[in-house]
């Protein structure tokens, strides 16, 4: 492992791209349900309590679905191709549900 990168170099690696992962997909997680007051003022008490449950489930939903064929992408396709895919629709599906107030894309973006 020396011959590639130095240790330091390595864990800066492993710092910055596995844990940067994981902390923005827990605030992508977590954003949702946090952001529910504001949608409902926002939005002019539109939605009903059973379109906020779903919306707030959404991104479980959305895991839940993917993790079937996450697997076999996993198998059939280079790895750091498909993180930088899945991490750059997770970037737009964010931002998309961050700037339009429209019930059916907020629910396909979360």
């Amino acid at each position: 492992a020396e011959a590639v990168a130095p240790r330091w170099a390595r864990t800066l690696i492993f710092a910055l791209i596995c844990q940067g992962v994981q902390a923005f997909m827990s605030y992508d997680g977590g954003a949702t349900p946090a952001s529910l007051d504001t949608i409902q003022a926002e939005m002019d008490n539109s939605w009903t309590a059973a379109e906020f449950g779903l919306l707030g489930s959404m991104d479980k939903i959305g895991m839940t679905a993917t993790s079937i064929i996450w697997g076999r992408c996993l198998q059939l396709c280079p790895p750091k191709l498909l993180l930088s895919v899945a991490l750059f629709m997770n970037a737009c599906a964010t931002a998309a549900f961050g700037l339009l107030r429209h019930k059916g894309v907020m629910y396909a973006a979360a």
